[in-house]
């Protein structure tokens, strides 16, 4: 999907020619949007059957249903009585993200749930073909230096931070369909990254290892738990990622890059999500096949945008 910010997304007008390549018809934040909604719609639904058919049942965090009602209300409100486009698109966008998230959540323990074999062996395997020595780098980042392992350990945790704060700048400078682009990005690599984490699945380079005692396992309860069946309820008041294979770390992060493009975040954001990637392997326990497969996942996501507004 190309970011074309010279388009108004509500209101058509003179486009450049290489938004005329990608938009061959007027840019439509409406039209768009809906076409998220239903997306996020149809994913409920089969969330919805998927609780049904295994038996879990989901625990729903108040505070995340509030701000999901005054996100759509603020879009109300600033789409149709006190019209701010600004606002309003930034609403929408939140409101939409919060939404997907949760029911990626929930589709992301499902396809856990469905216990097929672990991949580690083949993807450690891989690591070691590609000539990557995954507990040796481990042990050197860890032990041997552990103030580069704790540097890495924050700068992995500010990813979802990163993630607001571009999009607020973006809104707030008016690169509307950028934010728009961010989102679909980050919902289209997700899907693509689901099905592959239910066929594929992995504990992690921790576990396979025998390292996750000196880390913070912080996925690895959740992860067993769904896969063995030893707990019924999925807590969305404590989202725990739990996909290791693919990388949607690694996958954020080259999305963040590209999407902060022209605007001052960019010069940090580069190396900043650049170190991200790197620290996937310790601070998020990811094998390197985990994180190469979550960075395809782009691309791959860029080419399917791109060509579905072609053809609108």
């Amino acid at each position: 999907m190309g970011s074309i910010d010279e388009v108004q997304p509500c209101a058509p007008g003179p486009v450049s020619a290489r938004a005329a390549r990608v938009f061959p018809h007027p840019y439509s934040e409406a039209a768009e949007a809906r076409s998220l909604w239903i997306i996020i719609a149809a994913l409920t639904g089969v969330a919805a059957a998927g609780l049904v058919l295994s038996g879990l049942w989901v625990s729903f965090n108040p505070v995340i249903v509030v701000g999901f009602v005054a996100l759509v209300g603020l879009n109300v409100v600033y789409t149709r009585i006190r019209p701010n486009r600004r606002i309003a698109s930034f609403a929408l966008t939140c409101a939409q993200l919060v939404a997907f998230t949760n029911v990626g959540t929930v589709l992301s323990y499902l396809a856990a749930s469905a216990a097929f074999p672990l991949v580690d062996n083949a993807l450690a395997a891989t690591d070691s073909a590609l000539g990557f020595d995954w507990l040796a780098f481990f042990n050197w980042v860890k032990l041997e230096h552990p103030s580069i392992g704790w540097a890495l350990d924050i700068i992995y945790d500010t990813l979802f931070i990163q993630f607001g704060v571009l999009l607020v700048v973006l809104n707030t400078i008016g690169k509307l369909e950028r934010a728009r682009e961010l989102a679909w990005l980050f919902v289209t690599t997700l899907l693509m990254i689901l099905p592959l984490s239910m066929v594929l699945p992995a504990e992690g380079a921790w576990a396979h290892y025998g390292v996750s005692h000196l880390t913070s396992a912080y996925y690895l309860s959740d992860f067993y738990a769904i896969r063995d069946g030893s707990t019924k309820v999925i807590d969305l008041s404590r989202i725990n990622g739990i996909i290791q294979f693919p990388s949607f770390h690694a996958a954020l992060a080259l999305i963040l890059i590209l999407t902060s493009r022209g605007t001052f975040l960019f010069a940090v954001f580069l190396p900043l999500n650049i170190l991200i990637i790197v620290s996937a392997l310790t601070a998020g326990g990811h094998h390197l096949s985990d994180i190469v497969v979550g960075l395809a996942t782009v691309p791959a996501a860029m080419l399917v945008l791109r060509e579905r507004k072609l053809s609108s």
